[in-house]
């Protein structure tokens, strides 16, 4: 097939591959036109193969690690959750497993929130960390917590889940990390069968009402923590506030509550690799939407 430009495409297959490094090998043998998530690591591969280029785009998708206060447990105690944030090096995460392709996020919201406001980064210190459990009455070398992930649904997460397990083993704590099929992944957090501690991602995460009210109430479908009052309160005034200076305030104190409260380790913004087939002209977006319609085959 020969063209003398750029022509529009007519008809797209979406298919679905669990597994980065069988999308990848689909990719290199020109067996489909575009990926998403390519691994960090292998990014240069995909750079030389002569079949594919990557092309790179900050999401507004936030990725977590869920601290579940929704049900009895050592989570229930702030100091605990605080430990935790302490404990768990993301620098390290995003350095070493990411490969430097996140950006950190301190808070419950990421720059590319609309509502955001920045909040002071919970540094790792692992002296603190055992200061706290101390002070919780908690030896981290008694407990044992089950930490709930998907495999293949956002980058590297079940590698990351388990990085974030290993890290955590260094203050002594015993983590189990359960590798979950992204539908019954789901299913556990609706139906509050995880563990302690689950991995997840929410986006697009373009608003504080989308991203504050679903995962800060209590009887919200995805959320991990709530009935916190004062929260409670303000998130209900804040998704009425229509002033832009009285409701960027509302959430910006919402965002300093939340980030005392510990609910997540708070992890990064996601940044989306996707590989793109060097007869495809397109460029991803940072909500996520893959429009075909703005994909062109270029002449080969």
């Amino acid at each position: 097939d020969y063209w003398q430009g750029p022509a529009d495409v007519s008809r797209v297959t979406f298919r679905f591959i669990p597994e980065f490094s069988a999308r990848m090998a689909a990719l290199l043998s020109g067996e489909i036109d575009i990926m998403k998530d390519v691994p960090p690591h292998a990014t240069d591969a995909v750079d030389r193969s002569g079949r594919a280029k990557v092309r790179a785009t900050v999401s507004s998708r936030i990725n977590y690690l869920a601290l579940v206060n929704l049900k009895p447990g050592p989570m229930q105690d702030v100091r605990v959750r605080r430990a935790m944030n302490h404990a768990v090096n993301v620098d390290e995460l995003i350095a070493q497993v990411l490969r430097g392709r996140a950006t950190k996020m301190c808070g419950p919201m990421a720059p590319a929130n609309v509502d955001y406001g920045p909040v002071e980064c919970y540094k790792h210190d692992p002296a603190r960390a055992q200061a706290l459990f101390k002070e919780a009455g908690v030896d981290p070398a008694k407990l044992q917590l089950t930490l709930d992930t998907p495999s293949g649904r956002y980058p590297l997460d079940k590698d990351i889940s388990q990085a974030i397990a290993a890290q955590l083993g260094r203050v002594g704590i015993k983590v189990n990390v359960v590798v979950n099929e992204w539908g019954t992944h789901l299913d556990k957090i609706k139906n509050r069968n995880t563990g302690d501690l689950f991995f997840l991602g929410w986006g697009p995460a373009l608003n504080g009402q989308g991203t504050i009210q679903p995962l800060f109430r209590h009887d919200q479908t995805y959320s991990s923590y709530g009935n916190n009052k004062t929260i409670d309160e303000k998130v209900a005034r804040a998704v009425t506030v229509m002033d832009p200076k009285q409701r960027a305030e509302a959430y910006a104190e919402l965002q300093k509550l939340i980030r005392e409260e510990a609910p997540w380790v708070f992890l990064w913004q996601q940044h989306d690799l996707y590989g793109v087939a060097s007869h495809v002209e397109w460029t991803p977006r940072a909500d996520e939407k893959v429009w075909m319609y703005d994909a062109k085959i270029v002449a080969k």
